[in-house]
């Protein structure tokens, strides 16, 4: 089976379930009204999401080469963790919010949209590779220095994140091309 045709029979199936009433019930919303009859307000809140995953991007991508010795190897990891960290979680706050946005400015496109789903999914698996990629690095940061490299296993996480993230972006570009 092609991958269009795979992707138009889950649409099928997406369309018998109750998403299809909620995502109209939300298209009648205040919030999803204003947003849609707004000319500037969906472009904005695009413009947000599209630069909260720049930053969180990015800064995974350079804490991520740290990890793998790719990137500021004559800085500390302390240093890098530190310095990486909170833009990484406020990007994920900053993308999760203009999402949620955006989700309910165009419910029914989304929510019956396989591609959408597919996104979901790569981004909760993201989050939470997220949370033990750092996790694992803030435990490891002061002794990293003094015997590189660390664990194979978040060399690893490395670029499972970097991958990870990838998926998400493309998934997010590629929304707008699925058939509904």
């Amino acid at each position: 089976m092609a991958i269009g045709e795979l992707l138009f029979e889950m649409t099928e199936w997406l369309r018998t379930t109750p998403l299809v009433e909620f995502s109209l019930w939300v298209s009648d919303w205040p919030l999803c009204i204003w947003l849609q009859s707004h000319f500037f307000a969906i472009p904005i809140f695009q413009a947000i999401h599209i630069l909260a995953i720049a930053i969180l991007f990015g800064s995974t991508l350079l804490l991520g080469l740290r990890v793998l010795g790719l990137n500021a190897t004559d800085q500390s990891m302390v240093d890098n963790y530190r310095r990486y960290q909170p833009w990484i979680w406020g990007g994920v706050l900053a993308l999760v919010a203009s999402g949620i946005v955006l989700l309910i400015s165009e419910p029914v496109r989304n929510m019956v949209n396989p591609i959408f789903w597919m996104k979901m999914g790569a981004l909760i698996v993201a989050i939470t590779v997220s949370l033990w990629f750092l996790g694992a690095v803030r435990a490891q940061a002061a002794s990293w220095d003094v015997s590189p490299g660390g664990q194979a296993s978040v060399r690893t996480g490395a670029v499972a994140l970097i991958v990870l993230w990838c998926v998400v972006m493309a998934g997010g570009r590629w929304i707008a091309y699925a058939p509904v």
